[in-house]
């Protein structure tokens, strides 16, 4: 029974964290420090949580996600950051529970790791999801949610050690059936955070080269720097080709099953609603002289989507935040493919899908 609560608790901690680090370690310490929570012999380690060194970071930042959770697409790239930090959070407390540096401490810090790895990256798929709603409030709810699930498995998980276990258990078998849809949700999250980033930097060196020359210049420095930016994939420029930047593999499967004459322009994308079979696979669209084709690696293999370019009846892009949205009506059904922010939409793309538009 002893093994059952330190396991119970463990996890129950490493879940929690998944979900929330912070509210996990800001609940542990105001209960230690206001003694509301009375900590058993095997954990008294984690009494450090209890000081105002660890008390006030932990409500510093347990605000602010607070305030990001709440946001839509911002909470995604709040749970991108917090990929690494919550399962390495999560290891260092059931490290510092067991106290000691052995195998078992090892063993119990790994497995707070993973269980929170398998909380974050339920949480995150879920707010992936719950993005594409147009409405915020269902993301409020989520988030207000998620705070009280987290405070009250934290009580739960040292008051209640074998419940709790048995409740992590049960998580664990249910994620193992959601695993595959999470870890592609991560996947897109992960990109989508790095496109937006890298998108940001680009025009952020696009700016500073356009202004900080021209400072210069009216200052009467005599400097030899170019105005504007090299990168021609910035804006579309005509000097790239539809291939530049696609992987090999994925290069080697359009030589040999596609036609590459009739290509007019390709870009990397994530399968929305409407897909069927592939929704939420990273991928490239093509958009061809007759249809339009979405390839993507799924099981190991190669699948693609054709959609007939006649039965195309109206084509839009919304801008949003983090991953913009390809709306296609075609036969009848609503087909969304969502756009990372880096590179930019190719000129030939955005003209294509405009000459769509006008022709319907």
């Amino acid at each position: 029974m002893d093994v059952i609560q330190l396991l119970g608790s463990a996890m129950g901690l490493g879940f929690v964290s998944g979900l929330n680090l912070y509210a996990t370690v800001l609940t542990l310490g105001l209960g230690i420090r206001l003694r509301l929570i009375t900590l058993g012999p095997q954990f008294s380690k984690l009494e450090i949580l209890g000081s105002w060194y660890i008390l006030i970071p932990a409500g510093l930042f347990f605000a602010l996600e607070a305030f990001a959770d709440k946001i839509p697409w911002i909470d995604s790239l709040w749970d991108a950051i917090h990929t690494l930090i919550r399962p390495l959070g999560a290891a260092a407390l059931g490290a510092t529970a067991i106290g000691s540096v052995d195998p078992q401490a090892a063993l119990v810090a790994a497995m707070c790791g993973g269980v929170a790895l398998t909380g974050h990256s339920a949480k995150a798929g879920t707010r992936l999801l719950v993005n594409q709603s147009p409405e915020p409030f269902s993301n409020m709810v989520l988030s207000f949610g998620e705070d009280i699930l987290a405070i009250a498995g934290t009580w739960l998980a040292v008051k209640h050690p074998v419940l709790m276990f048995v409740l992590v258990l049960l998580f664990l078998i249910t994620f193992a059936w959601f695993a595959p849809k999470a870890f592609r949700l991560m996947r897109v999250e992960y990109t989508a955070a790095l496109a937006f980033a890298k998108r940001l930097y680009m025009l952020a060196r696009e700016y500073l080269l356009n202004f900080w020359p021209r400072r210069l210049v009216v200052a009467g420095t005599n400097l030899s720097l170019s105005v504007g930016s090299n990168d021609a994939s910035l804006d579309g420029g005509s000097a790239a080709t539809w291939s530049d930047g696609i992987p090999e593999r994925y290069l080697h499967y359009f030589d040999n099953k596609l036609p590459a004459d009739d290509v007019k322009s390709c870009i990397r994308c994530v399968a929305g609603k409407g897909i069927k079979g592939l929704r939420w696979s990273v991928g490239y669209l093509q958009v061809r002289d007759k249809e339009l084709v979405f390839v993507t690696r799924r099981s190991f293999r190669f699948r693609n989507h054709q959609i007939d370019q006649q039965t195309i009846e109206d084509v839009n892009i919304k801008s949003r935040l983090f991953l913009d949205r390809l709306i296609l009506q075609a036969n009848g059904q609503e087909r969304i493919f969502l756009l990372f922010k880096y590179p930019p939409h190719n000129e030939n793309l955005l003209r294509l899908l405009d000459s769509l538009r006008k022709n319907r």
